[in-house]
């Protein structure tokens, strides 16, 4: 829908700019002959218009260089992505907001963009192992743990960081890249025997692991996360907020403020070094070029893509190997948040692979968001969705009485069927942390990289503005 000079989709208002596309884009792009496309389409092109490639663009801009943006997706956000079409908008993915996120806050303050502090509730998990139900003050002494007496105390969510004090911390959050420490890099699972954990502990961290499995995710990997949680808390320790509307309303301000053009509906083919500038071609045969490209697509998608360019052979690889962690959601209706009434905890933990952690979603409607990961979620990419949620109601009410006949299937989503994701977050495989640590520090000649994938000190959406700062620098060094 049109208004003004201003277009609105999905109740979302953007600049006319953020829609230049199919035949409009194809003017653009042949409005100059193929020996001077380097020279006159732009000054940057930059691929991805998620936080990273949104930030650059307005990096760039501000210095007064013309940018051109490039997104595969038929929308702005990346992985900030706000369900707009379903009731209560629930969010698939960027939705906590650190109070030490200095670049994401400065930017909402600016653009007028609210964070909230969410509705206070019970909080905490039920349990639900080999099929029995529990609360936390049961789990030590029941007939289903069978951990260890040093691990009996602790619940099965609590496995994990349990352990993980028993890391060698890291003197500054950058060391991670330091080849001492990268010598080191071993897999999870290693490390984790090595500390005394049991096969069954072991299985409980498998369980709803943020990654595929222990044996694929590298010890430095939780060296680095750790560190970077902790910095931000030492930072700024202030409470976590939300966003108001749902996590994309960030998005869609840092593209409305923009002047550069947006063209959507662009998968990138090919990225060319063509000697005295760059040429990105479109899947659709379209052409763009400029002096310089910011490529911040995750490389789970890069991988696919065409390069020529000078890049070393360690850059080369990461963007092949880098692992993207599998996660799919699946959105239930509920007739009202009967979690309120029942006086268990609010939330669910599970080792049943299809349940995995259901999480409350007190919105109107309220919703449950039950969210697997890992092999888990591989599996249920491939069942029927209807089907899935069926047998999911079956047993979360088996689990949680109060939700009997409550419950309805109202959607599915899954991070690594995204044709401009393919997984919800980079982590660092086993023995890939020497090779990522040089990519997220290498610097390009007129090709760049950012993006989460890229970062160096921050995690998550802080992380990805800081490698978009980074990359926009050494642009503007380079012009």
């Amino acid at each position: 829908m049109k208004r003004g000079n201003r277009y609105s989709i999905n109740g979302r208002t953007l600049s006319r700019r953020a829609f230049i596309g199919g035949a409009s884009a194809s003017l653009v792009a042949c409005a100059t002959p193929r020996q001077s496309w380097s020279k006159t389409t732009a000054d940057v092109i930059v691929v991805g218009a998620g936080l990273a490639g949104l930030h650059a663009t307005w990096q760039l801009e501000k210095a007064g260089l013309k940018v051109m943006l490039l997104e595969g997706n038929n929308r702005t956000g990346g992985r900030l992505h706000t369900l707009d079409n379903l009731p209560g908008t629930p969010d698939a993915g960027g939705v906590q907001v650190g109070a030490a996120y200095k670049r994401f806050n400065a930017i909402a303050d600016r653009l007028g963009v609210e964070r909230y502090l969410p509705e206070s509730g019970r909080g905490g998990y039920l349990y639900n192992i080999r099929g029995q139900n529990f609360q936390k003050d049961q789990w030590p002494s029941l007939p289903q743990n069978m951990l260890t007496d040093h691990e009996k105390e602790t619940t099965p969510d609590a496995l994990f960081f349990s352990y993980l004090r028993k890391l060698p911390a890291l003197e500054t959050t950058a060391a991670w890249m330091s080849p001492k420490i990268t010598a080191k890099d071993i897999s999870l699972a290693s490390w984790l025997k090595a500390q005394g954990a049991s096969d069954e502990a072991m299985r409980f961290m498998n369980a709803n692991l943020n990654g595929r499995t222990l044996e694929e995710m590298s010890m430095l990997h939780m060296q680095r996360t750790l560190s970077m949680f902790t910095t931000a808390r030492k930072t700024d320790p202030g409470p976590t907020k939300f966003i108001r509307g749902g996590s994309q309303r960030m998005t869609d301000a840092m593209a409305s403020a923009l002047n550069s053009d947006i063209i959507l509906n662009a998968p990138v083919s090919a990225i060319v070094d063509e000697g005295d500038g760059m040429e990105v071609s479109l899947i659709d045969g379209r052409k763009f070029g400029a002096r310089q490209v910011i490529c911040t697509a995750p490389f789970s998608t890069v991988k696919n893509m065409k390069i020529e360019a000078l890049m070393p052979p360690v850059l080369r690889n990461t963007i092949q190997q880098l692992p993207y962690t599998k996660a799919s959601f699946v959105f239930l209706r509920a007739t009202h948040a009967f979690w309120k009434e029942d006086g268990l905890p609010e939330y669910i933990w599970s080792d049943d692979p299809l349940i995995g952690r259901v999480f409350t979603l007190n919105s109107s409607p309220p919703l449950l968001k039950v969210w697997v990961n890992g092999p888990a979620a591989e599996a249920l990419d491939k069942m029927d969705p209807q089907q899935a949620a069926a047998e999911m109601i079956t047993r979360i009410e088996k689990v949680r009485p109060s939700a009997k006949g409550k419950l309805s299937y109202l959607n599915s989503f899954s991070w690594q069927k995204e044709p401009f994701a393919r997984g919800i977050y980079h982590h660092i495989g086993t023995g890939l942390g020497a090779a990522l640590a040089r990519t997220v520090q290498h610097q390009g000649q007129r090709l760049h990289f950012a993006g989460e994938h890229m970062t160096q000190n921050w995690p998550g959406m802080e992380g990805a503005l800081e490698t978009a700062e980074r990359a926009a620098t050494r642009v503007l060094a380079l012009v």
